[in-house]
C-alpha cells in the first residue's frame, strides 16, 4: 500500500478519502453514549463480527461506561470481493447468550442478509435482548428490513476500506475510512 496526492493504494485499486479520524471518533463516541443510555444499570455483551469490526468495537468499549463483556463471531457474506455475496458464512460456534443484553457490532451492514439471519438466530438462544450497532450502513441496498438500534452514519453505494474494513484483506490498519477512486481504476 503506499498514499500519494491524497489517495492510498490498497492491493490492487486506488481509493481516496471519504470520512476523516476526528469524523470516525465523533460518530463513535455519539453511540457510545447513546449505548450508556440505553443500558443505564445493566451489564451488556458486545458481540463482536469478525475482523471487519474489531477496530470499532475497540474504540467503542472504551468509549463505554456500562459494564461490558466481549465475545466474537466470525461472519462473512464478502470475501475477497467488494460487494456481498448474499451468502451468509458462521465460522464460529455461537457463544452461550442466555440471559444477557447482547449488542452485535458490525463494521458496515450492506444488504442486511447477515445481520438479519444472525439476529433472528440469536433471539432463540434466550438473550435478555438483542441491539444492532453499526458504524457504517447503505440503506439504498439493504434487502428487507433490518433493526439497526446504533449507526454511525448512512454511506451510499460506494465501496470502502479502512477503520477495520478490508479489500482483499488489505486496509484495515488505515485510521480514516477511503472509498473506492473509479475514476483513478480506469
Amino acid at each position: 500500500m503506499s498514499a500519494a496526492d491524497n489517495r492510498v493504494q490498497v492491493h490492487d485499486r486506488t481509493f481516496r478519502p471519504y470520512i476523516t479520524a476526528d469524523d470516525i471518533h465523533h460518530m463513535v463516541r455519539r453511540m457510545a453514549s447513546s449505548i450508556d443510555a440505553a443500558y443505564a444499570g445493566s451489564e451488556v455483551t458486545l458481540l463482536v463480527i469478525l475482523q471487519g469490526a474489531m477496530v470499532f468495537a475497540s474504540d467503542l468499549m472504551r468509549q463505554l461506561t456500562i459494564p461490558v463483556t466481549i465475545e466474537t463471531l466470525r461472519a462473512s457474506s464478502y470475501r475477497n470481493a467488494m460487494q456481498s455475496s448474499g451468502a451468509v458464512l458462521l465460522e464460529d460456534v455461537l457463544p452461550d447468550v442466555r440471559g444477557r443484553h447482547i449488542l452485535v457490532v458490525e463494521d458496515i451492514i450492506d444488504t442486511g442478509h447477515t445481520m438479519r439471519e444472525l439476529v433472528k438466530h440469536l433471539g432463540t438462544l434466550e438473550p435478555l435482548s438483542v441491539a444492532v450497532a453499526t458504524l457504517l450502513s447503505k440503506p439504498d441496498v439493504h434487502k428487507g428490513t433490518i433493526d439497526i438500534d446504533y449507526i454511525g452514519r448512512d454511506i451510499g453505494l460506494d465501496f470502502v476500506v479502512g477503520y477495520g474494513m478490508d479489500y482483499a484483506g488489505y486496509g484495515r490498519h488505515l485510521d480514516a475510512i477511503w472509498v473506492v477512486d473509479e475514476a483513478s481504476d480506469t
